[in-house]
């Protein structure tokens, strides 16, 4: 596993830097490492300044300022550029998980909950990333945000954003984005016009179910039993 992560590190440096060396010029405000709910490398995905909508006159400008941090609609990614090296990464990782594990797949196993192990080994990972790119080349990505995105996973998103950039300028306006993003929806109580009442109500006292007296309903019968029609509608011809 450690030489894996070695190569998923060296090679998402390299990626990166691809896509940073082709769009430094645009303002790179943030970097995602992205995965699908099944815990599959999907891809490294960045957007830039110059993409925010100011003015149609501009193709570049096609992000809408709501969608700053919204990662599914950034078009920057690594899968877009000639020969990434991520496609190999695609499966592999989900493919150990699953060989530590003798019932499955950890994230099939329990509907998408992720280990909480797993997530840390990716987050590490991506933590040793953002160092080498420091080191290794030199480049100030203090305007960058970086952070792992999981779809339904949004505690993990913010726990890595914190991680990754403890005193980022940006840090708050992700942490809020997200908040506001994926906060349930509360269900709007109906308001109910008088007719609506009276129905409900009718309806109320239709299904209210009374209960039994035996011996009412006995007696009842035995009425029943003596009434005219009763008895010729119940004679039985014997001829």
């Amino acid at each position: 596993m450690l030489d894996y992560l070695e190569h998923l590190q060296q090679t998402l440096v390299e990626e990166f830097y691809r896509l940073y060396d082709h769009y430094q010029d645009d303002q790179i405000y943030a970097c995602s490492l992205v995965f699908d709910e099944f815990l599959l490398l999907d891809d490294l995905a960045i957007s830039t300044e110059r993409s925010i909508f100011k003015d149609p006159e501009y193709l570049q400008q096609y992000l809408a300022e709501q969608d700053r941090w919204n990662v599914r609609k950034w078009r920057y990614r690594a899968h877009a550029l000639p020969h990434s090296g991520l496609i190999p990464f695609k499966t592999l990782l989900a493919d150990y998980f699953k060989t530590q594990h003798s019932f499955g797949h950890p994230v099939l196993a329990q509907q998408k909950q992720l280990h909480a192990m797993h997530l840390d080994l990716l987050l590490e990972s991506f933590k040793q990333t953002k160092h080498r790119l420091s080191e290794a080349y030199g480049l100030d990505l203090d305007g960058i945000l970086f952070f792992v995105s999981l779809p339904t996973q949004v505690a993990f998103e913010c726990q890595s954003a914190q991680t990754l950039n403890p005193e980022h300028i940006h840090l708050q306006k992700f942490l809020a984005s997200r908040q506001t993003t994926h906060l349930p929806a509360i269900q709007k109580r109906l308001k109910l016009s008088q007719n609506d009442k009276d129905i409900l109500i009718d309806l109320e006292q239709m299904l209210v179910m009374e209960p039994y007296d035996y011996l009412q309903v006995a007696q009842d019968a035995y009425l029943l039993t003596l009434e005219s029609y009763f008895v010729d509608s119940n004679i039985i011809s014997r001829d």
